[in-house]
């Protein structure tokens, strides 16, 4: 599957939703992990948390073995799961998308799936 790079609108929406993704959801985890600690822990024990919590890792994995499979390189499949942990998957898919589908970075995938040449 092969796609084209993203126009100036879209690549300015891919970067607005990484930024809000990085802060709006990220902050409130952070805002309540410091002043609530309780309430961490009760999420973290609640079954249904846990679904999510399963879900978003199983699509973390699946979002990061899709991005080896293609080949590409920048941000590798490692650095994907990097991105996700650290900033959560709302900032990590839209950074990705958006640096994938840069025209000076389309050498980095190959439409065929293969390894790229080093």
């Amino acid at each position: 599957m092969k796609l084209s790079p993203f126009n100036q609108a879209e690549s300015r929406a891919l970067t607005a939703l990484a930024v809000f993704g990085l802060l709006v959801p990220n902050g409130v985890f952070l805002y309540f992990s410091a002043t609530d600690w309780e309430l961490l822990v009760q999420a973290m024990t609640n079954p249904v948390s846990a679904v999510f919590i399963g879900e978003a890792f199983l699509l973390m994995f699946l979002f990061a073995w899709l991005l080896a499979r293609s080949g590409a390189r920048r941000p590798s499949a490692t650095g994907f799961v990097v991105l996700s942990l650290v900033g959560g998957m709302a900032f990590s898919i839209p950074y990705t998308l958006r640096k994938l589908m840069d025209p000076d970075q389309q050498s980095d995938i190959d439409p065929a799936g293969n390894k790229p040449r080093t």
